[in-house]
């Protein structure tokens, strides 16, 4: 941050010391924001691969139900489309 001056201060460099200041303030919003943004897509992508996971398993699991669901779903999915 500028060191304040004396009050004696011209009007165009306290212009450019506000000018300055704006510059400062908007670029750690732009940051914070950046990191939320981050953190959230990151949080997302960890419950996205958790739930990837459990799907797998189940299948591997019952892999004749998963198949039967399968086509279950497909079946129930083509009648509503006709």
């Amino acid at each position: 941050m500028p060191v304040s001056r004396t009050k004696t201060q011209k009007p165009q460099e306290k212009m450019e010391d506000a000018y300055h200041l704006a510059e400062e303030a908007a670029s750690e919003t732009v940051n914070t924001i950046k990191n939320k943004a981050k953190d959230s897509l990151d949080e997302g992508s960890d419950k996205i691969k958790s739930a990837t996971d459990q799907a797998e398993n189940i299948i591997k699991e019952r892999p004749l139900v998963s198949i039967g669901r399968a086509f279950l779903a497909g079946w129930a999915i083509s009648k509503l489309i006709k």
